[in-house]
């Protein structure tokens, strides 16, 4: 790892805290409505937000691309992170076998997580014109796949004039994307970890 990825290590860790310090302050203390009042809290409040969270956010990039891009960086710094240690050819066997098995396990969390985003379910309540057979509730099955996030809203389905009681609808994960990937970096680390220990014993 060169002076350049250490710095930024560095940063990036230390800023950590501040930022929470920053963000405990802003939903606990009311930061933000202070600093319309009181020009100490202002000056914390444009401080944090526009030195401190922006360098740390330009850092937090920077030490990404070094991660992708970088064999030395990812060696030293994601090691650390998931207490990888390779002391003989016996760890090492086991490290590889450890993580085939939880990459397989991520690839099938990831092909469960991909049905649920793209199915769509719904139970809808019909007027009693349009029961079929004395059955005013119907079943719908359908399939959504985007390549990018749309935040244009359906229209209300409806037959005529009469709009349909929506009883039960499930149209995408109820997760944000944001949730399913620190959900998946979480499952990496704890699931090797796992496996690295059962194997051990």
């Amino acid at each position: 790892m060169n002076r350049f990825d250490r710095v930024i290590l560095k940063v990036f860790l230390y800023e950590l805290p501040i930022i929470l310090l920053y963000f405990i302050s802003i939903s606990i203390f009311g930061l933000e409505a202070a600093a319309q009042r009181n020009s100490y809290a202002k000056v914390w409040y444009d401080f944090g937000g526009c030195f401190v969270f922006g360098s740390w956010m330009v850092v937090s990039l920077c030490l990404s691309m070094r991660l992708t891009v970088s064999a030395s960086c990812r060696e030293k710094v994601l090691a650390k992170l998931t207490f990888l240690k390779e002391r003989d050819e016996r760890e090492v066997l086991l490290t590889g076998q450890a993580a085939k098995n939880t990459m397989l396990t991520t690839l099938a969390i990831l092909l469960f997580l991909f049905c649920l985003s793209c199915f769509q379910i719904s139970i809808y309540q019909v007027p009693p014109g349009q029961a079929v057979d004395g059955k005013s509730r119907v079943l719908s099955l359908g399939l959504q796949f985007d390549f990018i996030n749309s935040t244009t809203k359906k229209p209300p389905q409806t037959d005529g004039t009469l709009e349909k009681e929506n009883l039960v609808s499930y149209t995408a994960l109820p997760l944000s994307s944001s949730s399913v990937i620190i959900g998946l970096i979480g499952w990496q680390i704890v699931s090797y970890n796992y496996l690295m220990r059962r194997a051990m014993k």
